[in-house]
């Protein structure tokens, strides 16, 4: 016999709020044990839930550590890219914008942090792999559009510009381990670190100074 209109929408609402207490509970585990060490059953201690009710909303830790990896890395890209839309039309404004989302992300998600860290992921080295390459290649591939631009104008230095996004993006992994120590009341000083260190690397002598732009 189907189920009722309503019987149908109470057990969509009840497996999405499996899939959500099962994804936070992953990704609070991954960050304190690190992926090769963590189980299903420990998954499933974490959210409340039988070991059958876990497997019932993903049937394998890899596809749960591969959906952690797709929804963080397109969180991460839709929080850059928010900054950078909203930022003035010049490619220091939004390389600050874009560069305040990337902190105020990782800030507001810390064990998607202590995941990268533990895992020893590098952000600036490709291939890249997991569930988050496609939005670890679209947030670079924004930075690159924003250093191609300020090429045209004069502010940076001539390159190319996929490998300067890459080499921006180590210089900023390594504040990582600083954002995972930090409070979000942080995100001022991280920010402007991180820019300080990318306007010696990006901008051309006498080039206004990128961090006035963050403000």
């Amino acid at each position: 016999m189907a189920l009722s209109p309503a019987r149908s929408r109470l057990e969509l609402a009840r497996e999405r709020m499996y899939r959500d207490l099962v994804f936070e509970s992953a990704e609070h585990v991954i960050a304190a044990r690190g992926l090769e060490a963590t189980t299903m059953q420990e998954i499933a201690t974490e959210a409340g839930i039988s070991l059958r009710t876990l497997y019932a909303a993903f049937p394998s830790k890899e596809e749960l550590v591969t959906e952690v990896q797709r929804v963080r890395g397109e969180g991460i890209v839709a929080e850059i890219a928010q900054g950078i839309d909203a930022a003035p039309d010049d490619p220091l404004s939004q390389l600050a914008a874009g560069v305040r989302g990337y902190v105020d992300f990782l800030l507001a998600h810390p064990s998607f942090l202590r995941i990268h860290l533990r895992e020893g992921r590098a952000w600036g080295l490709e291939p890249f792999d997991g569930g988050e390459a496609e939005g670890l290649r679209a947030g670079l591939g924004r930075f690159a559009d924003i250093l191609r631009a300020g090429m045209e104008r004069g502010l940076f230095h001539e390159g190319d510009p996929g490998f300067l996004a890459l080499l921006g993006a180590a210089v900023m992994q390594v504040h990582m381990a600083h954002i995972a120590r930090a409070t979000r009341s942080d995100a001022e000083a991280l920010t402007s670190e991180i820019l300080v260190q990318l306007h010696r690397l990006y901008c051309k002598p006498g080039v206004g100074n990128v961090v006035a732009s963050a403000a």
